[in-house]
């Protein structure tokens, strides 16, 4: 196999330096504005727990609202990828809202500090910023209705009505983030089937997939 021309190689080599510096960054600026809230936090403070220079931070990231945008977008954008790939499952509408709640609500809890900076900080968000996470959640909220929609169309959900139980459902997983904290009393794959159960018998299924209620 032909190797890579040795200019583009050292790009490709300082481009993975890059980000992994920028992750680093990120990860900083995700635990001080969780501990402190983003008005009180300075792009200092974020150097200086790195053990890095103001410079350094700049020269990644702009300032400090670029970090705030980066993190708010990341949770949301993270849970319409994993809804779109499961929405487009070739399963029936239970098992798949079943998978739904299982694989939304880990990324809540894996990114369950994004998602509380989000919702606390959403309003220091440049508009556009606001607009394209808005935008994303949209995006959920439609998959989620089709998919209700869907179960309804065939019996298999029972609700009074569609926009009330969309909320419902993505309200239960997404506000995870709002008691979920480490260490926790269950494991996060506990966590996923409890919440499986309990969404799945808030739209009326009440004969749940196997899997949907294990916290084993």
């Amino acid at each position: 196999m032909p190797r890579a021309p040795k200019s583009l190689a050292k790009d490709n080599l300082w481009d993975e330096i890059a980000d992994i510096k920028r992750e680093k960054i990120l990860q900083c600026a995700v635990e001080l504005f969780y501990e402190k809230g983003y008005l009180p936090s300075t792009v200092d403070s974020i150097a200086e727990r790195l053990g890095a220079t103001k410079p350094f931070v700049y020269y990644h990231f702009q300032s400090k609202i670029d970090l705030l945008s980066e993190i708010c977008r990341r949770g949301t954008s993270e849970a319409l990828a994993v809804t779109a790939k499961v929405v487009s499952q070739p399963l029936d509408p239970v098992r798949k809202l079943a998978l739904l709640v299982r694989e939304f609500t880990m990324v809540v809890l894996d990114m369950y500090k994004h998602v509380s900076i989000y919702f606390r900080e959403q309003l220091n968000l440049p508009k556009e910023v606001a607009d394209e996470i808005a935008k994303m959640r949209r995006g959920i909220d439609a998959h989620v209705r089709a998919l209700l929609s869907a179960g309804k169309e065939k019996s298999l959900f029972a609700f009074d009505d569609l926009v009330v139980a969309s909320q419902v459902v993505t309200g239960m997983m997404s506000y995870a983030f709002a008691w979920y904290r480490e260490p926790a009393r269950f494991t996060k794959d506990q966590i996923c089937g409890q919440m499986t159960t309990h969404v799945l018998r808030a739209v009326g299924v009440t004969d749940l997939p196997d899997a949907a209620g294990a916290t084993a």
